[in-house]
């Protein structure tokens, strides 16, 4: 890519960044075949948190991506104080669009959510439910009835790919679509607000599709 003198190079105005919250997302997401982003950062790191997050958000607003998608997990969020925090900076960030006049360039940030975790997603692979899973751990245990699945870095690389493991072991990504869809209106029709997954709305957006 050219730069430009002067001032930071900015990528085309469809570029698309997804920020992971910490290494689950980052491996999932990079195993899936037909995405149209930029997954970052392009190695998974162990830092996490809020200022992780915002850092990560600036800095792609930095480099000029016209979207910026962002993966969250609730499960940790549910303490009033780490809420609070969460809320901030969704509230900062969520649905607006930064621009950076400088550079003529403008970024819109989108949060996609999973509660308890993206977890709920790689189960949604497997069976729907409404189940409400009291900790990550028993959310893992009922995924660990379908497939083997250790939340470890180490699981991650023997997979060789997690979407690709989970299709192996029976899984089915428009049924984990359907579920995922399933569970948003038990949480906006009905008020169920655990074991939803917003990912079929981020498929929506980052998934190439055939002409």
């Amino acid at each position: 890519m050219a730069r430009i003198t002067g001032k930071r190079a900015t990528l085309d105005k469809n570029s698309i960044a997804v920020i992971g919250e910490g290494l689950t997302e980052q491996y999932y997401l990079q195993s899936i075949p037909n995405i149209k982003a930029q997954i970052t950062p392009k190695l998974p790191k162990h830092s996490t948190g809020y200022k992780f997050l915002e850092d990560k958000i600036k800095e792609c607003i930095d480099e000029g991506f016209s979207k910026i998608y962002v993966l969250i997990d609730m499960d940790n969020k549910k303490n009033a104080s780490e809420r609070d925090k969460y809320l901030a900076l969704k509230n900062k960030f969520h649905n607006k669009i930064k621009q950076v006049k400088s550079q003529g360039t403008e970024s819109e940030i989108i949060f996609f959510e999973n509660e308890r975790c993206l977890e709920t997603w790689f189960l949604f692979h497997f069976k729907d439910t409404s189940t409400e899973f009291t900790s990550q751990g028993d959310l893992i245990k009922e995924l660990k009835k379908h497939c083997d699945y250790e939340k470890s870095e180490k699981f991650f690389l023997s997979t060789r790919g997690l979407h690709q493991y989970f299709i192996r072991k029976g899984g089915d990504l428009n049924n984990a679509k359907h579920r995922a869809t399933e569970s948003l209106e038990r949480k906006n029709e009905h008020g169920i607000d655990y074991t939803y997954s917003e990912m079929n709305d981020f498929f929506k957006l980052v998934e190439r599709r055939n002409e």
